[in-house]
């Protein structure tokens, strides 16, 4: 391999989900790293868990950004 062009290596570098779950990884990546979803609390690992963040769609967004559109045009 050669010298200087590779990035740093961490060893044992702490992965928090924010489900609570904490596990160590060898990565190139500087931590501690916060991830959304892990193995633990992933739909397709778990069947029986639900998804613990609340996630809106784009149309559900969309319909909110409309509603304050008509609401500053009736307060004008």
């Amino acid at each position: 391999m050669k010298k200087g062009i590779h990035g740093k290596y961490f060893k044992d570098v702490e992965v928090n989900c924010i489900c609570g779950a904490s596990f160590t990884v060898n990565t190139t990546v500087e931590g501690p790293i916060k991830v959304e979803t892990c193995y633990q609390c992933h739909p397709v690992f778990n069947k029986d868990r639900v998804v613990t963040k609340p996630v809106k769609g784009m149309m559900e967004k969309y319909l909110e950004k409309q509603k304050r559109i008509e609401a500053a045009k009736n307060n004008k």
